[in-house]
């Protein structure tokens, strides 16, 4: 099995980011964490991270500027974003996220798209 690509968790619920670490660790990925967006979009600048995965706030349009901002760093990186409601969303809250997953539907799907997303990062 090949070594799984570097992922950043950007979320400001501690309880939530380390059971999301958690996972993402026994699903054979290598995790970093950052508890606020400001700090993520430092975190990723020092590297090497290829996935993303952004909880910041309710309506997700706190998220939508830290994936902005990542994608403006580099238009390569795949951001997965998570939603509690997609009713709750601000417009196009979700638009430059590569794949948006509802918080009720985590675990599995969160780890299915990032599966999906390291394979896209293999063919940039």
């Amino acid at each position: 099995m090949r070594e799984r690509c570097s992922v950043l968790c950007i979320g400001d619920d501690p309880v939530n980011l380390n059971l999301r670490c958690a996972l993402l660790k026994k699903n054979g990925w290598q995790v970093q964490t950052s508890g606020n967006g400001h700090d993520g979009v430092l975190r990723f600048q020092r590297g090497p991270v290829a996935l993303v995965v952004v909880d910041l706030d309710r309506d997700g349009s706190e998220a939508a500027l830290i994936i902005g901002e990542l994608k403006r760093l580099h238009p390569r990186v795949q951001v997965v974003m998570l939603v509690t409601d997609h009713s709750t969303l601000a417009p196009g809250a979700t638009r430059q996220a590569d794949a948006v997953v509802t918080k009720a539907e985590e675990d599995e799907l969160l780890v299915d798209a990032l599966k999906a997303l390291e394979r896209k990062t293999d063919r940039l």
